[in-house]
């Protein structure tokens, strides 16, 4: 399960890379508050016509804390077609409430946060039955021990360091995490000490780098105003027989006011290419993968006086179809398999 979160999570943020100190006191959501989240445009009080070109950088002292609210929707439709026609179809959404609380910040920019998921809620449907966890609310044994990946995650800090131009540069203190998975599979006492490292990176690399650099974009080096645009080529990645090379595109569709601090909006898309045969045969089974279609869109919201992102919404969609064919006692049999991917991820500052 948790290798599929992994995959799941890599595909649905494939569109990721693009304060003031706050030590007042923290406001007590309600879960109702926690959990409803605003897919909407930001709100927003004008537009800055200064016509002033501006450079993106994060802008963090030390001491500062900032709260987001992570929305992650997920939906994947699958029809088989062979002597009958299959149709399945699952729904996921999880919300994530992420504490991040800044440790230190050297000359460079570069700064050593804290992060904390301090609420972490799951609702999903699939063929009819539907799976709800809320994490530090669902305590039963069986239903913690099926949503491993899940709680533990919840409450358990790791820290980051990041540049001023949002580059991930490291990962690290996520031993509290991998332990509590390995605990709650029953696993902590037998697992070899190599597998729980592997596990461990597996985790970073799978889970937390991506849901980090949904909060932490990494911006452009260029100065940039109304109408720029630049590009971030991507480490390319896997898809069933292809490789995909995706590169993500930016622009500045305007520059707004919010509480006096200029505010840039950003279109963000991805330019996709796959490479790889899309004839392979395994045995005795033949198959025909089409070229898969995919789309990207989003809007990101970014506080260039303050030096953080305030909102972001992206949505990807990907196609994968394909006919396979076998020669069976039976005779020859075919048949096709078509599945659609979609996922929208919304972030908050709150």
């Amino acid at each position: 399960m948790l290798k599929y979160l992994f995959v799941l999570i890599t595909f649905s943020f494939v569109l990721i890379s693009c304060g003031d100190k706050n030590n007042g006191p923290k406001k007590t959501l309600t879960d109702k508050e926690k959990y409803s989240y605003d897919s909407t445009d930001l709100k927003t009080e004008g537009v800055d016509n200064s016509g002033k070109p501006f450079v993106m950088e994060y802008k963090f002292k030390k001491d500062d804390k900032v709260v987001y609210r992570l929305t992650t929707i997920s939906n994947n439709s699958q029809t088989i077609i062979m002597d009958t026609t299959i149709s399945n179809g699952v729904t996921q959404k999880i919300i994530y409430l992420i504490d991040l609380v800044v440790k230190e910040v050297e000359e460079d920019g570069s700064t050593e946060a804290e992060i904390k998921i301090n609420s972490l809620k799951l609702e999903a449907s699939a063929n009819g039955q539907t799976f709800n966890f809320e994490a530090g609310k669902d305590v039963d044994s069986v239903k913690t021990q099926q949503f491993a990946e899940f709680q533990s995650l919840y409450n358990n800090p790791f820290s980051v360091r990041f540049s001023k131009k949002g580059d991930i540069l490291e990962v690290f203190k996520a031993d509290k995490i991998s332990n509590k998975f390995l605990e709650l599979k029953g696993a902590a006492d037998t697992i070899s000490v190599n597998d729980r490292n592997l596990i461990r990176q597996d985790l970073i690399n799978g889970v937390l780098t991506p849901l980090i650099t949904q909060v932490i974009r990494k911006v452009t080096e260029k100065e940039v105003y109304k109408d720029s645009t630049w590009q971030i080529q991507q480490a390319p990645i896997p898809l069933m027989v292809y490789q995909i090379n995706y590169t993500n595109t930016y622009k500045v569709e305007s520059v707004e006011k919010l509480n006096e601090n200029r505010v840039a909006v950003i279109d963000a898309g991805v330019d996709f290419k796959y490479s790889g045969e899309s004839k392979v045969n395994q045995g005795n089974v033949f198959y025909n993968f089409n070229k898969p279609l995919s789309t990207a869109e989003g809007k990101i919201y970014f506080d260039i006086d303050k030096g953080i992102q305030i909102k972001s919404r992206t949505k990807t969609k990907l196609e994968i179809s394909y006919t396979m064919e076998a020669n069976t006692p039976q005779g020859k049999q075919k048949g096709t398999r078509r599945d659609v991917i979609t996922n929208t991820n919304i972030l908050e500052l709150l």
